[in-house]
């Protein structure tokens, strides 16, 4: 037991995390008195501060010392002060990872895990437990857009949350419904090979709950591969033939996806409209699908949910979305990831699509090298910034310029720059605006800010939308769109 009746309050270690700031929120809807420390704040803990939370910004040892628990992220070292103080003290202090799969064996778990698409995949879950009443309690990597963000309380015995492929956490977990969307050749820094990624999905598949069922799709050719090796239940889905669940009449529009779910039998379950478009949520929604289905959802409800489903922050963020400008925020880190972004953004049909990437690691930078300039072959420009170490160590040889290197064999000169910091990139893409411009900015850092910053600065222009005024101007002392681009057309 862990959460025992002595336990009431609970400390966390690196409490802005995405992953650690979810149980933290899950805590406080518990009613256990809630702390955390993190070595800067942000509007993550400036939140969990308004919920309640006890906020330290920096590592102290004094702030465990009144905790019944401690609870760590992956990202925070063992030698961490605040982590030998409480070992020191003799208080339980467990990994996220470790207090996730405790919280969850409880209960009729659904974890999903995948290379992509798994924070979509489970935000469409539990979308659709949340509004087909079935009260679920809900963990997740992202943040679901105007509903209940990345946790919520539920009473009832579902318990949705993601599986983390990474270092392998996900076979912590031996869940009711076990989901994986694809597998990928990323995070083969602790891999060390596709093979022991692979052996690691399997098991997940086959986890030791005796009552497990595995949902998988079988568009991915990996897991396709692994088909006969899983020796639990399945529910197979896909947009091909060869599932339990398909897709089919695929109307896929820049601004929505909409299809037909057949089942294997040839009957037709109903239709399903998603707000997000691009075909690789749709295979996210059909994952859902399978999963409402076996739990015996209605498939009104269903397609009701997944209809309404916002999205997930940072995942086809449109911040701002205009006749002259479309300005767009993706965590996209990986080149298939970005490659079906770009695809997807490449519909919208406006005139130039201007790409800011930030790479994410030292590690997947120098291993995914020769992967990443085909992501990009439907960007119009490209832009690299200083890759973003997530606390990695640098590698030598491995930078910004290495990557550019293989950019450089791959399109014409002209295409792709180097911009190494975000506000110069800023500042490049103020000066060189044009009316019909696509701007995406994509990683899993803090490129983001790009995004926004830009979009204020546009904002605070009070460009008009639209004007007909033949004039210079439009007749208030204010430049028209065109006008105003004009300036900073190189």
């Amino acid at each position: 037991m862990v959460l025992t009746k002595r336990i009431k309050r609970i400390h966390f270690v690196g409490i802005g995390g995405s992953g650690v700031s979810s149980l933290a929120r899950l805590m406080l809807a518990m009613g256990y008195e809630v702390t955390g420390s993190d070595i800067s704040l942000s509007e993550v803990t400036d939140e969990l501060r308004q919920a309640g939370a006890i906020i330290f910004e920096g590592h102290d040892a004094r702030q465990v010392r009144r905790a019944d628990l401690v609870i760590i992220s992956t990202a925070i070292p063992q030698d961490n002060v605040e982590v030998t103080e409480a070992k020191a003290q003799g208080l339980p202090v467990l990994t996220r990872i470790d207090f996730l799969s405790y919280l969850a064996q409880r209960k009729f778990s659904i974890s999903v895990s995948g290379s992509h698409g798994k924070s979509t995949t489970s935000a469409m879950i539990a979308v659709i437990f949340y509004y087909a009443d079935m009260d679920p309690t809900i963990v997740l990597g992202g943040r679901v857009k105007h509903l209940f963000g990345s946790s919520r309380l539920g009473r009832s015995d579902y318990f949705i949350c993601e599986g983390d492929e990474s270092n392998n956490s996900m076979l912590r977990f031996a869940p009711r419904l076990a989901v994986v969307t694809n597998i990928d050749d990323d995070h083969l820094d602790f891999h060390k090979s596709l093979g022991n990624l692979k052996s690691s999905f399997l098991n997940f598949l086959n986890n030791p709950n005796p009552e497990g069922v595995c949902v998988f799709c079988t568009d991915d050719p990996v897991l396709r591969s692994l088909a006969p090796e899983i020796t639990k239940p399945r529910l197979t889905y896909a947009i091909s033939e060869d599932a339990d669940l398909r897709a089919e009449n695929l109307d896929l529009h820049p601004e929505y996806s909409r299809f037909t779910v057949v089942h294997r039998d040839g009957s037709a379950l109903g239709e399903i409209t998603l707000r997000i478009p691009g075909i690789h949520n749709v295979r996210n929604a059909l994952a859902a699908v399978a999963v409402s289905q076996h739990c015996g959802i209605d498939f009104g409800k269903t397609a009701f949910a997944l209809e309404n489903f916002p999205g997930v922050a940072r995942r086809f963020d449109r911040v701002l979305d205009r006749e002259d400008i479309l300005i767009i925020d993706d965590y996209a880190h990986h080149p298939t990831e970005i490659k079906a972004l770009l695809d997807t953004v490449k519909n919208f049909g406006r005139r130039r699509l201007r790409v800011a990437f930030q790479p994410h690691r030292y590690t997947r930078s120098q291993r995914l090298a020769a992967k990443f300039p085909p992501a990009f072959t439907a960007a119009d420009e490209v832009i690299l910034s200083d890759i973003y170490s997530a606390l990695e160590e640098p590698i030598e040889g491995i930078s910004t310029e290495y990557l550019y290197s293989f950019f450089e064999r791959e399109f014409k000169p002209g295409k792709v720059k180097v911009i190494l910091k975000l506000p110069e990139i800023l500042t490049y893409f103020r000066k060189t605006l044009q009316s019909g411009d696509i701007i995406v900015t994509v990683g899993a850092g803090d490129i983001f800010h790009v995004a926004y910053e830009l979009a204020d600065y546009l904002k605070e222009r009070k460009m008009p939308l639209k004007s007909k005024m033949r004039k210079k101007g439009n007749g208030d002392g204010e430049p028209t769109p065109a006008e105003l681009f004009a300036e900073h057309k190189t």
